[in-house]
């Protein structure tokens, strides 16, 4: 199996950042030449060809780009609680995690810490209104109706990755509801501790944030 070194990796990560953020296009590489035949059949399961490519570029992440960055042959999953994968055996004191939005895949990684990463269309069709009081707290709420579309989608990445990296997802209500994120490039968000980066890439048009724990 060849590990598409040759696959053209866009660095998003900024000096000082504790982590490796790395991004691809999906359309990038015909992915199921590089994948193992258990990861190729995955991808294949999507008959839309854009979904088959994003998930394909995310099972290339986990089969060959991890266990290359890690100087492993492969790399072992175990299921944590609430159901999300983590790494185990050698590769236990990483984490790691991906996400994806317009034909792009963005993979997380970090040493000694549980990661989360979320990327979002600033174009995404969404009633911000109702999906805020759903999912933001009060303060939340506030800034997202102050700052409309961006600010719903810079908060909403923003929880997205933080709840990722605590491995809950949104429908740990308790969490969901007392958070207080703020409109800001970094914070250590105060009721959970955990670390958010912030900000907007490829031009501005997507929310991209990262938050570890």
């Amino acid at each position: 199996m060849n590990p598409g070194e040759d696959i053209s990796l866009q660095d998003w990560a900024l000096p000082g950042e504790p982590f490796r953020l790395v991004a691809v296009e999906a359309g990038a590489a015909d992915w199921g030449r590089y994948l193992p035949a258990d990861a190729r059949a995955r991808a294949g399961r999507f008959s839309d060809a854009a979904a088959r490519a994003q998930a394909g570029a995310s099972e290339w992440f986990k089969a060959c780009w991890l266990p290359r960055e890690l100087g492993m042959a492969q790399v072992e999953w175990k299921t944590g609680m609430h159901g999300k994968p983590r790494l185990g055996g050698a590769g236990a004191p990483w984490g790691f995690n991906l996400s994806h939005a317009g034909g792009v895949v963005v993979a997380a990684l970090a040493k000694g810490a549980a990661i989360g990463v979320d990327l979002e269309s600033m174009s995404r069709q969404a009633d911000a209104g109702l999906l805020g009081r759903r999912v933001f707290s009060e303060s939340e709420r506030a800034l997202a109706d102050a700052g409309g579309r961006e600010a719903f989608f810079t908060l909403w990445s923003q929880k997205e990755a933080l709840l990722k990296a605590m491995g809950c997802g949104w429908a740990n209500g308790g969490i969901v509801r007392r958070t207080r994120l703020e409109l800001t490039g970094f914070q250590v968000e105060p009721s959970t501790k955990v670390k958010v980066w912030s900000r907007r890439v490829r031009g501005g048009a997507y929310a991209l944030a990262v938050a570890v724990f």
